[in-house]
Formats: structure tokens, sequence, C-alpha cells
């Protein structure tokens, strides 16, 4: 575990080297180091306490300079010894002796340092010493990540099989209350006795139809996290599916006293884009703006073509708005803003991340625009076809697409 590590002591992986004594002379240890070549440098004790330690390289220049060795070798070590060397105990961390070496004792990377355990003598520690160390740990470090990352994704894949057979099991018996829901509200196989029951049906076919939405929501998410959902793009009028959406909600919003507003560019027939996600995107969009925009306040939604041939879409309302440090919450999936104003709403904080993903598996653009107390509009950029189709055509003589903003009611007529 990559945490363990954290606790690694130097202890565990010191050299326990023998050391000397102060007295003893600079010939006998140099040949101490002639005699093993790895060996770095020799800790000085002294009645098992460390008083310095004395540097192979250090020792080689004094020898052997002009008459070094006629000076130095027959002298005690401890005229040459480092007597202020790092002395750690072998219960530090190797993390906090790494920061220790390179925030106040950058010079024990090459003379080395000396480990004690409470205060006697135990080992040497040298530069070598922690970066095999240092390459052991980010080995182990590497092979922890690696599973970790695939115990995440056989996590990830067992939880997107287990939404999708969950939804499919939900939506099954769902579709059934839905359909019959539907059957009794229009009373198709006759008049229903008491009036009660009429609103009690409506109630069960919205909270069904809600439900439902919820388990699709949560199904599509699954599926681009997962990364299993596969758009199909295609030449299409966007604006149609626009007008589609906005039937869709137009008694909802009158129900609560929402205005709706189409504007699209009247030469806007052509987008490239995945009809079904393009259709998802609007109805979580505007399904939104209308759930928090009180009553009087409007809704709009729009389309207009770009230079490049792609187009744009917007859907903008007079609501609550968000606060700037909330926009991350509400952009990550599940994330709601919780405080007075929004629990009362229902939902699960899927909408807007959803539709962000969507806009960017077609290679386009996201942007939330918002503040409190001024509501929120949403602009989506979606790219031009490839090369290889046609990037739009010019709008019929004989349109008959709106050419300014359009009320549902005069949409209607």
């Amino acid at each position: 575990m990559i945490g363990s590590e954290m606790l690694e002591t130097i202890g565990t992986v010191a050299v326990p080297l023998p050391a000397v004594s102060p007295d003893m002379r600079c010939e006998e240890v140099d040949r101490r180091f002639q005699a093993d070549p790895d060996l770095g440098a020799i800790a000085v004790v002294e009645e098992g306490r460390p008083i310095g330690l004395i540097n192979r390289y250090d020792l080689i220049t004094h020898l052997s300079r002009d008459y070094g060795r006629a000076l130095f070798a027959r002298k005690p070590v401890s005229q040459l010894m480092d007597r202020n060397p790092l002395i750690v105990e072998s219960s530090i961390s190797v993390d906090k002796l790494e920061s220790l070496i390179a925030d106040e004792h950058q010079s024990a990377l090459l003379r080395g340092f000396i480990v004690t355990r409470a205060g006697i003598y135990y080992g040497v520690g040298t530069a070598l010493l922690l970066l095999q160390l240092g390459m052991a740990r980010s080995e182990r470090r590497n092979r922890a990540l690696e599973r970790a990352r695939q115990q995440a994704e056989e996590a990830s894949l067992s939880k997107t099989r287990f939404l999708a057979n969950m939804s499919h099991e939900l939506r099954t018996p769902l579709n059934a209350i839905i359909g019959f829901a539907e059957v009794i509200q229009k009373q198709m196989l006759g008049p229903i006795g008491n009036s009660r029951y009429v609103e009690y049906v409506d109630d069960i076919l919205s909270s069904g139809q809600h439900l439902l939405s919820l388990i699709n929501n949560i199904l599509d998410m699954s599926k681009i996290e997962s990364g299993s959902w596969r758009i199909q793009p295609e030449v299409t009028d966007p604006v149609e599916i626009l007008e589609t959406s906005l039937r869709v909600f137009r008694e909802r919003a009158v129900g609560r006293g929402v205005r709706l507003d189409l504007v699209a560019a009247p030469d806007l027939y052509e987008g490239f884009v995945d009809r079904q996600a393009l259709r998802q995107i609007l109805l979580n969009l505007v399904s939104n703006a209308i759930k928090f925009t009180p009553p009087g306040g409007h809704v709009e939604i729009g389309a207009a073509g770009e230079a490049d041939g792609g187009f744009r879409i917007w859907v903008g309302d007079t609501g609550i708005g968000i606060a700037p440090e909330n926009i991350p919450v509400v952009l990550a999936p599940f994330g709601q803003v919780e405080n007075d104003l929004t629990r009362k709403y229902e939902g699960t904080g899927l909408g807007l991340p959803l539709v962000k993903s969507l806009v960017e598996l077609h290679g386009g653009r996201f942007e939330l625009d918002t503040a409190p107390g001024r509501g929120t509009t949403v602009r989506a950029w979606f790219p031009p076809p490839p090369g290889n189709l046609p990037a739009g055509k010019p709008a019929p003589v004989n349109s008959a697409r709106p050419s300014a903003a359009a009320s549902p009611a005069a949409m209607s007529d």
C-alpha cells in the first residue's frame, strides 16, 4: 500500500557498518576504504556514541596532497573527521529524512549521515542508499497505482452493468405504470366515477415520468463515464428538435406561470449532431430552466448558425442563478448546491454534467453564464460536419420558419 510506505523508517534500510575510534590512525582508516571500494563513509564512535564522520573522498584528498601522507597518515582520524555530521534516529521516516537533507543538510548527500538507535551508533547512510531506496519505492508506488487503476476500472464497469440491468428492471414496470395511467387519465375505456381519482392518476403519471427521467439520466451519465456512449452525428435540422423540446415542456411552463420563447435563426436548416444527444441536452436544459424560474419569469430557447458551418444553441432563464463558487459543484455529477433557496427543488444533480459531457463528446464547447438573482444561460457550440459532408444549405424561399422570437402560443397557431 502507498500509505504504508510513508511510515517506512531509515532504520530498516541503513547499513550497519563497523565504526572506528577517534584515535585510530588515518592510514588504518585508508586501508579500510581501499579494501572496500563501495565504502563511502565511516562513523567515528566513542563509547557507543557517534562523534564524527570520515568521508572516503575527504581522506583520500588529504593523503594524496604533497606531503599529505607524511603529515596525516599516523595522526588520529579525529583530526580529519567531520565533527558535525548529520545524525538521525533510526525511527525517522524516509520522507522526513529526505526533507531534512533537502532543506538543511544538502552536504549529507555527498558526505553521508549517521543513524543511531536511542543515541547509540547503528549504521551509516549514503546518497546511493537513498537513491536505491527512492527507486524501489517509486516502483512499488507505480505497481500500487496500477493495481488501484485496474480496480477502479473494474468497479466502474461493474457499476455500469449494475445500472444497466437495474434501469431495465425499473423501466419495464415504470413504462407499464405510465401507460396505464395515461389510459385512465384520458378515460379511454369509459368515464371515471369520482373526480378525485382523476387527480390521483395525474399524480401517478407525473411521478412515474419523473422517476423514469431520473433513471435515464443516471444510466446515461454512467455510460458516458465508462466510455460506452457512442454518438452518431448526422446532418439534421436542429431547430426542429428545439421546437419538439419546446412542445414537451409547454404545458409544464404554463402551469408554473413561466413564459417560453423560441429564437431561431431563419437560415439554420442543417447541423451536424447526434439527434438523440441534442434532444437529451435540450430536455435537461429546458427542464432545469423551468424548475428554477419563479412564476412570471421567462425562459428563452435559441439556435443560430456559425460562420464555420457549425451551430450553437442556448437556453436562458430569469431564475435564481448560481453563485460563482458553486459552479464547480453543479458541474460535477450528482452535485447540488444545498441552501434554503435550492433545497426545495427536486433532482439528482445530473442535468448540467450530462449536458456538458454530451456537448464535449461532439467536440463542442460548453459555457455557463450565471449569477444569483440574474438567472442562468447555458450555451453550447457544435462543430461543423467533416469535410466530406455538406456544411449547410441556404434557407428555402418559401420557408415558414419564424424569423423572430416566437412564444409557444404563437407557434401553436
